[in-house]
């Protein structure tokens, strides 16, 4: 009988970057840079509240898992917002 694996918990601080769009041009995926210089696919029924967040530094919670590619994901359950585009370094006006 195997152990079932159980299931990780995290805080990630990064920023949220744009990472696939669908074929009508519309944002449909982010990642999150962490501080480590970790990247890691924002997933779960959430994941859309952070569009309008791009660029923005954010500090994100939730279960550690695998999306259906195969990546590193984090299912997200929530997430607090720490600083600005200006605070991240990025130009600001990013449109969805």
């Amino acid at each position: 009988m195997t152990k079932a694996k159980k299931k990780e918990r995290m805080t990630i601080i990064g920023i949220v970057v744009p990472n696939d769009w669908d074929q009508g041009g519309h944002l449909a995926e982010v990642v999150l840079c962490g501080t480590d210089e970790s990247e890691i696919v924002v997933s779960g029924p959430k994941q859309q509240d952070l569009f309008r967040f791009c660029h923005h530094r954010l500090r994100v919670t939730g279960t550690l898992c695998q999306d259906d590619k195969g990546r590193r994901s984090l299912d997200m359950d929530g997430y607090a917002v720490l600083g600005d585009e200006t605070d991240s370094g990025y130009e600001s006006g990013f449109r969805i």
